[in-house]
């Protein structure tokens, strides 16, 4: 099939666009290297780079059956966005619980790819007015995906923002995760228009530049896979637990962590906002303590929303110092074993001294559990003489 391309007058507009979408995604991605957001934020880049393209090729076109090829392309590369911007909204910030579709495993994937092969499917046809060749394929099918994608970070920010006690945390979540849902929103309304017969520049990317633009902000300014601080009254445990001060670390030696879990609840039930890095997973720990809203890390070597790598310290001890800058805070570090699994021992040690000394400094509380049957004497007498040990009463 001869390619015939007449040169829209929109060309300089259209690459200087894709440029700038695909510069800001490899930006963010090399300053950025310590938020969770920035390798989907340059996927969603390259994807919105990509449109920009195809929307070139599309005012460009003067053959119907190339045409026709272009929107199947741009309509495919229009539901992988979808799926991956509403991947990057649970990031922003860091989700407080993991428990999604398919927790950013295959099943995700395979629904997203799904979609965009259905949408790509049933496109093709196409129409042209004085802008060039718009899509003119199923229009109910088309608006209602963009309108779920839309629906669905709707739906998240309000979760997100109903929880977090934060007014300036609210408005910029708010903000940069209904950036995401903008590019269908303009889209959506460039083909409605078409339909209708008024014609209007369509300059596919120009709603993604937006979004892209938003987002890699927020991700370089304020550092968004740093857990959202939140209040919750959750129902006091029951028992005589031991009695917990801020400005204090604690270490609660024993095969089991429900103490400490138990004094976590106390302090949240108290009103105190708390961040739980964990290895077991947390819809357990949020089932056993009705823990619904505080936010928790799992540590995973797997990736996903709200797990980080145990052998990545560095990202631990900025997410947990970040989240504590905000206010009265208690910090729950439970899976001390798997670190050391995973870490060089004095790494390990290290991190949980710098952790208490920041965090006592600025009057917050620390609270680490521990099974003593992994422990050497060693490493239980430096752990005992950096943190307060807990006996239950």
């Amino acid at each position: 099939m001869a390619v015939m391309l007449e040169l829209s007058p929109y060309a300089p507009l259209f690459l200087a666009i894709a440029v700038t979408e695909l510069l800001l995604g490899l930006y963010v991605l090399s300053r950025g290297r310590g938020s969770l957001a920035a390798r989907p934020f340059l996927g969603f880049a390259v994807l919105a780079s990509g449109l920009s393209v195809l929307g070139l090729l599309m005012a460009s076109s003067i053959s119907l059956q190339y045409a026709s090829l272009l929107d199947r392309v741009l309509w495919l590369l229009l539901g992988l966005e979808m799926g991956l911007g509403y991947r990057l909204s649970r990031l922003l910030p860091l989700e407080p619980s993991s428990a999604h579709l398919g927790r950013g495993g295959r099943s995700y994937v395979l629904l997203v790819l799904g979609v965009a092969l259905l949408l790509s499917a049933t496109a093709g046809a196409v129409q042209q007015d004085r802008y060039g060749w718009f899509s003119a394929s199923n229009l109910p099918l088309t608006a209602s995906a963009m309108l779920l994608y839309v629906m669905l970070i709707v739906v998240g920010v309000r979760r997100k923002v109903a929880v977090m006690d934060d007014r300036e945390g609210r408005a910029r979540t708010a903000l940069l995760s209904l950036a995401l849902a903008f590019p269908m929103l303009l889209l959506l309304s460039m083909i409605v228009l078409g339909h209708l017969g008024l014609p209007v520049p369509r300059i596919y990317g120009l709603g993604e530049l937006v979004a892209v633009s938003l987002v890699g902000y927020g991700i370089l300014r304020y550092g968004l896979s740093i857990p959202p601080r939140v209040s919750e009254r959750a129902a006091l445990p029951e028992g005589n637990l031991p009695a917990l001060q801020q400005g204090r670390a604690y270490l609660f030696e024993g095969q089991d962590p429900d103490l400490m879990f138990r004094c976590v609840q106390r302090e949240v039930g108290q009103g105190l906002s708390a961040l739980i890095i964990c290895r077991t997973h947390p819809d357990q720990l949020r089932a056993r303590y009705r823990l619904s809203h505080t936010p928790m890390i799992w540590l995973a070597e797997s990736p996903g929303p709200g797990r980080v790598d145990p052998g990545n310290l560095q990202m631990l001890y900025h997410m947990t110092l970040e989240f504590v800058k905000g206010g009265p805070s208690l910090v729950a570090v439970e899976g001390l074993e798997y670190l050391m699994v995973n870490n060089e021992l004095n790494k390990v040690l290290r991190f949980i001294g710098q952790l208490r000394d920041n965090i006592i400094v600025q009057g917050n509380m620390l609270t680490v559990a521990v099974d003593p049957r992994t422990l050497t004497e060693r490493q239980r007498a430096i752990l005992e003489r950096e943190l307060e040990h807990v006996v239950e009463k």
